[in-house]
């Protein structure tokens, strides 16, 4: 009996059983699932880039890693890069020749959309960092301030070499003498504004004020310059990238706007016209509800400009996003004030019932406590606010940051060292410089897109810079 016909049919069973199959393709996920605001760290998926429009490319192409090279030419290519937040010149840390090429000018991902979290820690000590407070003190007084460049730098140095991110901890490399001629600079400029409103003459004040507003811009483009330069992430160095004239673009407004204020305020003193300080008081005013936009045209710029090796930030918080954490600020402001006013009243009510009368001097040192009181509860309050709007906003298609800065926690923090600082007479700073310090790193995560050996990999260390340039400046060419 032939059974030919049988085996066949199980050869072609067992053909069939072992030949490959496609994986079936994912499906590319919708807009609407993924999180607009990305205030939780996504299982899978990436949220929109900030600053960019979701590509067109198949699911499985996104995730691959490397992106092949656009077919529409360089032109667009660039325009992604810029969306990514990719520089695709390259600085003077590498040669043309050595710039690492990268396909379409992408780097690298994880597959499969894996993102990875980077936890900013913090290990600096209080009484090591108190011991160098102090050193740093003595020598200030003994050099009558010009030891003031080295003291910064040796806190700098401190603070940053005890900041790990992603296993690497963070430097800084700026020789003091460089912020030698900045301090001596800025000590001459505030002497001049002082000896000019000392003079009396109200005149040449508001002359040397101008003065010291228009160069305002110029000392902070050099300090962002400087210390962004100088400092370091696994040897490789940071970078802002701005011109001058780019800074004065960003900071004329406010800058104008203040001067304004202060030269209609000095016409009202001299005019004491009623009217006179109706015109002062709406200027005032103005110019406080302008502060918002100020406020963000300075961070989209500066952000927009911070340089990490091969990539810069983006920044996409919006105009209202600002405008109502200066509401919430002003109403933290009111709700304090009338509390410290109701403190001081009762204790004014209490002082006359035991006395009978009040001196002008309890009045004023009374105000005087509770205008500190104000102080001290809203300036922890906005600068929490503010770090979380900033930095959750910040990053690019490979790189995010996360804020989670507790507000109520970092106040009543803040009003702890205000009251252990007046009772030590200052001697407590150190401590809260490093408790402060630790709460506001470890407040903050990085949510990578991309290996960090890779990312160390598209960004040279700044020992191969070339000689006389500044390694992570960029290079037009």
């Amino acid at each position: 009996m032939n059974n030919s016909g049988a085996r066949s049919a199980v050869r072609v069973i067992r053909l069939d059983e072992f030949a490959p199959r496609q994986a079936p393709r994912p499906a590319a996920p919708e807009a609407a699932e993924l999180e607009t605001e990305w205030s939780s760290l996504p299982p899978v998926s990436w949220p929109d880039p900030i600053g960019s429009v979701r590509s067109r490319a198949p699911f499985s192409e996104l995730d691959g890693g490397v992106h092949a090279a656009d077919e529409q030419g360089n032109e667009e290519a660039n325009e992604q890069a810029e969306d990514d937040g990719i520089d695709l010149v390259p600085g003077p840390a590498m040669s043309v020749q050595a710039q690492p090429v990268v396909a379409g000018g992408k780097i690298p991902r994880l597959p499969n959309g894996v993102v990875t979290s980077w936890p900013l820690r913090f290990q600096g000590l209080e009484n090591e960092y108190a011991r160098l407070w102090a050193i740093n003190l003595l020598w200030t007084l003994l050099t009558l301030g010009l030891y003031l460049p080295w003291a910064r730098v040796r806190s700098q140095r401190y603070l940053m070499r005890h900041t790990k991110v992603a296993g690497h901890v963070l430097d800084y490399h700026e020789p003091p003498v460089n912020l030698l001629p900045r301090y001596l600079m800025g000590l001459g400029l505030l002497l001049g504004v002082s000896g000019a409103w000392a003079g009396g003459s109200m005149l040449a004040g508001m002359l040397a004020l101008s003065l010291a507003l228009a160069v305002w811009p110029l000392f902070v483009f050099m300090s962002l310059t400087h210390r962004m330069a100088h400092i370091s992430w696994a040897h490789r160095r940071l970078a802002f990238d701005a011109g001058c004239q780019a800074v004065y673009r960003a900071m004329w407004r406010p800058l104008v706007g203040g001067a304004a204020v202060a030269w209609v305020c000095m016409a009202a003193v001299i005019l004491r016209h009623p009217g006179s300080w109706l015109a002062w008081g709406v200027a005032v005013s103005l110019w406080l509800l302008a502060m918002p936009a100020f406020v963000w045209t300075w961070y989209l710029f500066r952000q927009r400009h911070l340089r990490l090796g091969p990539m810069h930030l983006l920044w996409k918080a919006s105009r209202a996003a600002v405008a109502m954490m200066f509401l919430r600020i002003a109403v933290w402001a009111m709700l304090t004030t009338i509390f410290s006013l109701g403190v001081a009243a009762m204790v004014l009510a209490g002082v006359l019932v035991m006395r009978g009368r009040l001196s002008l001097s309890i009045q004023s040192e009374l105000l005087l406590v509770a205008a500190l009181a104000v102080c001290a509860a809203v300036q922890p309050y906005a600068q929490a606010r503010l770090q979380n709007l900033v930095w959750n906003k910040s990053g690019n298609r490979y790189l995010r940051f996360r804020s989670k800065l507790s507000i109520a926690d970092f106040v009543m923090l803040q009003g702890k060292h205000t009251l252990l600082l007046l009772l030590t007479l200052g001697l407590y700073w150190p401590w809260a410089v490093i408790a402060t310090r630790r709460m506001r790193t470890q407040a903050l995560t990085v949510w990578s897109r991309v290996d960090a050996d890779v990312l160390k990999a598209h960004w040279p260390a700044h020992e191969f810079a070339a000689p006389g340039k500044m390694a992570g400046s960029p290079v037009r060419l």
